[in-house]
């Protein structure tokens, strides 16, 4: 698999042929920067130096004690690279730290080429870039995949003073401001020097990964405040001293979620250069939207509650009870997180909240309307989203997990209703999803679910169960599902060439049997020869045809070869001279180039060049029969299922269901209910051959899922069990949706509400 080269400023570059031959990496001093520029980075590298060159003797120490501590192996090879790795930590402070050092000025030293990706048009745009293309290796997977989850976890607790300084590198670079991938100070880039300077120290694999952990701890400690010096010392410098963040001013209730969006539509430098404010601030319009969206949901559940009260017959409890303030209520649920009782349901958590607070109070107590109207609101959602769980799936226990900091949560910020990108519901639909009923076995995989874990036990964390735990969880989860979609992008995009080539492939061989049919033209040969021409000589004339095509010499001079093989088993032409060796060497050659052993090739093509009767030796043309049968084809694990032709002939609903099929533009989701399976699953149909009927389905890791192709897909559309998805909802947007369309119900006319409520009906 062929590696693009290394992310640098935020996107792929090429290599340029006229780049400098030197390995030095830039310097300061060097590097071509104006005045004023050149100085604020000194300052800025100046303040890094003395902080690092503290930290990184130390988080070698800390790994080394790391290692020490592991428990001795039973391999000795391991032991051995791991006293090895000991030896490189006790001694390699120095490097480490020199190279991490340098590879921190050179991104400084290179801040301008940022500009010249930006804006500079002095070079030919036209040229092609020149890639530099290499294979990838696992451990630079997992290297990559590691990092930038630090780095992520990392800017997720620095975000605001990141967006400061990358507005002040904007200036220096004389280019819009930077963000964490392009930033040169941004833990990102941190992490990637110290994996560069770490390749130096000739470490083990877990011995690398321990070196990156303790990096993590001891960065996390010490970010904030190196990065409030680096904003200092620019403000000093004289850049954007007045560049400032002026907070929303919102009420209480509103989401993180429309918080963070509103602040990153106004967050922009004012034109013209820095003024007081830095930053402008848009009126509170997104609480009241959410507000409003509230309030209708209020009102459906108003309606249900009638409804009910209509079906179920009884004496009402007309008691007019104290409301139990809202601090009161999420101080309770608090101390239940802290405390061994456990309950299954949300209305059990209730009951047991209401009967301490009686307990405390003296007196019965009721919740507000508000909290009453969250408490309901969300019972029937993970109600509804229980039944969307496949039982004791991953997706079930994490979520299970977060009941009681999601009843906080939605206790405190009813947004979590109304905004369908508000944190806290990213985080339960991506979780949702490791325990969604159409999940198959092959959707799993470590990494996602370790990333899932991690942002459950981070909430699990934080006993208030605020927005702040679930908004740094979600950021931090989202950063690492956007490296895997990549990745399953990659991977789809990799199962679709070769899917084409698999197309090619088999009109290829419909190309070659063409030939061999139109050559024979009813005659029968010897089963030696029809045994040749069926399995061996058609791969002969694949490949030619997949190399070279129908229009080249190569294809027509071995249908030439083909003809005089047919002519002489069939016995219509004479059989090759015994001095006449040219026509033996053109099909040993051509057998060769299928992999066949020089020596055989040479007594296959004896065989087949003497015709039917020259040779009596039987028992010799029965084992090359048997080698014959016993060899594997040319893309033989390739074709499979996809190329079987309709067994019988489609019926008009199942050719309606085929040209359905035709039609759609892909990518698109499907919902298979195959025999011997537990249930439906999910697969993405992500190509169909316009020659061959051959379907590529992969699955949510974008790998090839079975073989199939579109007669049976069509087969199954029309009998019900193949389904076409508009959308590729996660459960918890399942489930939601089936919560509103269930008020809706019972509301009838109520759909303009739903617009404010997060649902688009």
């Amino acid at each position: 698999m062929a590696r693009l080269p290394k992310r640098q400023g935020g996107r792929r570059r090429a290599v340029s042929s006229t780049a400098p031959t030197s390995n030095a990496p830039p310097s300061l001093a060097s590097a071509r920067l104006p005045r004023r520029t050149r100085q604020a980075l000194e300052h800025l590298l100046a303040e890094l130096r003395p902080v690092f060159a503290q930290l990184l003797p130390r988080v070698l120490h800390e790994t080394e004690l790391a290692l020490a501590r592991t428990t001795a192996g039973s391999d000795p090879a391991l032991e051995q690279a791991k006293l090895a790795s000991m030896r490189s930590l006790g001694g390699g402070a120095a490097f480490l730290v020199r190279g991490f050092l340098a590879s921190v000025e050179a991104s400084l030293a290179s801040l301008q080429d940022v500009r010249r990706d930006y804006g500079d048009d002095s070079h030919d745009a036209g040229a092609p870039p020149i890639l530099t293309l290499s294979l990838l290796e696992e451990d630079g997977i997992s290297d990559e995949f590691v990092l930038d989850t630090m780095a992520s976890r990392i800017e997720a607790r620095n975000s605001l003073g990141l967006q400061l300084l990358g507005q002040r590198f904007g200036v220096l670079a004389a280019a819009p401001a930077f963000d964490g991938e392009t930033l040169p100070l941004a833990p990102r880039a941190l992490c990637a020097a110290l994996a560069q300077s770490a390749d130096q120290l000739k470490l083990s694999r877990y011995a690398r990964m321990q070196l990156f952990q303790q990096f993590e701890k001891a960065l996390m400690d010490a970010y904030p405040d190196l990065l409030d010096g680096f904003n200092q010392r620019l403000v000093d410098d004289g850049i954007l001293p007045f560049l400032s963040f002026v907070p929303m001013r919102v009420r209480a209730g509103s989401t993180s979620a429309a918080y963070d969006a509103a602040s990153a539509e106004a967050g922009h430098a004012a034109p013209g250069g820095p003024q007081p404010g830095g930053w402008s601030t848009p009126e509170d319009a997104a609480p009241t939207t959410f507000a409003a969206g509230f309030a209708a949901l209020q009102s459906l559940l108003q309606q249900r509650r009638g409804l009910l009260s209509k079906l179920r017959p009884g004496k009402r409890d007309e008691r007019t009870l104290d409301a139990l303030p809202n601090d009161e209520l999420l101080a309770t649920l608090q101390r239940m997180r802290a405390s061994t009782e456990k309950a299954d349901t949300l209305a059990d958590y209730r009951r047991i909240l209401l009967a301490q607070a009686r307990q405390a109070h003296g007196h019965g107590v009721a919740l507000s309307d508000v909290d009453n109207d969250a408490f309901d609101l969300l019972g029937l959602f993970m109600g509804q989203l229980q039944r969307e769980l496949r039982k004791t799936s991953p997706g079930e226990a994490m979520l299970n997990r977060l009941r009681l900091p999601l009843t906080q949560l939605a206790l405190r910020d009813q947004g979590f209703f109304t905004d369908a990108a508000h944190p806290a519901r990213q985080l339960v639909d991506a979780i949702s999803l490791a325990g969604a009923q159409w999940l198959a076995d092959d959707d799993l995989d470590a990494q996602w679910l370790g990333l899932l874990q991690r942002a459950a036990s981070h909430v699990q964390q934080d006993a208030g169960g605020t927005s702040e735990a679930f908004a740094e969880a979600n950021r931090t989860l989202q950063s690492g599902l956007q490296a895997l979609d990549r990745k399953a992008e990659m991977a789809e995009r990799r199962q679709v060439e070769a899917a084409r080539g698999r197309e090619k492939l088999e009109v290829a061989r419909q190309r070659a049997n063409q030939e061999i049919t139109r050559l024979l033209d009813g005659r029968s040969l010897p089963r030696f020869h029809a045994t040749l021409l069926e399995k061996t000589w058609t791969d002969v004339l694949s490949l030619t045809h997949l190399r070279s095509g129908e229009q080249s010499d190569a294809w027509r001079q071995l249908l030439d070869i083909t003809a005089r093989i047919v002519d002489a088993g069939a016995g219509a032409g004479a059989a090759a001279p015994p001095g006449d060796t040219t026509f033996v060497e053109q099909i040993r050659a051509a057998l060769e180039q299928v992999g066949y052993h020089p020596d055989d090739a040479t007594t296959i093509a004896t065989q087949l060049a003497n015709g039917q009767g020259s040779d009596n030796d039987q028992a010799s043309r029965t084992e090359l029969l048997v080698q014959l049968r016993a060899r594997g084809r040319l893309g033989e694990d390739s074709a499979g299922a996809d190329t079987i032709a309709p067994s019988t002939p489609r019926t008009p609903e199942e050719q309606a269901a085929y040209a359905r099929l035709r039609s759609l533009s892909l990518p698109v989701w499907v919902e298979i209910d195959d025999e011997g399976q537990d249930g439906p699953q999910r697969r993405r149909l992500a190509w169909i051959s316009e020659h061959t009927d051959q379907a590529l389905l992969v699955n949510r890791r974008g790998l090839r899922a079975g073989n199939d192709n579109l007669d049976s897909l069509a087969r199954k559309l029309a009998a019900g069990r193949l389904r076409l998805l508009e959308r590729h909802a996660a459960p918890a947007t399942a489930a939601w949706d089936a919560t509103l369309s269930t008020l809706q119900r019972i509301a009838p006319g109520a759909d303009a509400l739903s617009k404010g409520a997060g649902h688009e009906p």
